[in-house]
């Protein structure tokens, strides 16, 4: 795994994500996010492998140690590509948030985490959108996606998916959307302007 372009953007604070994610992974399982073995795949500067070790089994891994948070409550590893260090079927949920866009090899990270998923388990994978104006931070990036190649990408890695970033933007109190403008626009309107989503977001599932 390496980084392409002019490398990811940083957010210092990347606690509004946790929640955000913790929502979609809430819809999809119909509960709280507890009790479970959660990966965080280029978990940066651990707020998020943190906010959710305070009720589940986290293992954080990236290829640099960029960690920030005072609390290590999840275990962390360091790693050199896309091979995760765990055996098939150990996860109940994996996150991988802003990291395909900078992986070397983008079939290998789906495939590991295809690999490393338990049977009816389920992944969050957000990135950016390269057919989007409002793309921020990843200018001379190759390896960002349009929609079209990353649903094929997870045809090929063998999952099913369901595109979240909708319901993002049309339910900005839920999923913890600083723009809220989206809540008194019909969710299908809202869909019309996919193509220039700033980000994509998926709920994965294994075919």
């Amino acid at each position: 795994m390496s980084l392409k372009g002019k490398g990811p953007v940083h957010h210092l604070n990347r606690s509004r994500k946790a929640k955000m994610i913790e929502a979609f992974l809430e819809d999809e399982l119909g509960g709280d996010i507890d009790g479970y073995r959660m990966l965080d795949i280029g978990c940066g500067n651990g707020q998020i492998s943190n906010f959710f070790s305070q009720r589940n089994d986290v293992s954080g891994v990236d290829v640099e140690d960029k960690r920030t948070e005072e609390s290590t409550d999840y275990d962390y590893q360091l790693i050199n590509d896309e091979t995760l260090p765990f055996a098939d079927h150990t996860f109940d949920i994996i996150i991988s948030h802003h990291v395909i866009e900078h992986v070397t090899d983008q079939i290998a990270h789906l495939s590991e985490m295809n690999r490393t998923l338990k049977p009816q388990g389920l992944a969050y994978l957000g990135c950016p959108n390269k057919g989007s104006p409002f793309m921020a931070g990843h200018v001379g990036n190759d390896s960002v996606l349009t929609r079209q190649k990353a649903e094929e990408l997870f045809a090929m890695t063998g999952f099913k998916w369901q595109e979240t970033y909708t319901k993002f933007l049309s339910q900005p109190r839920r999923y913890h959307c600083e723009l809220s403008i989206g809540q008194f626009i019909p969710e299908v309107a809202i869909k019309l302007l996919r193509p220039w989503y700033p980000s994509h977001c998926y709920i994965l599932r294994r075919s």
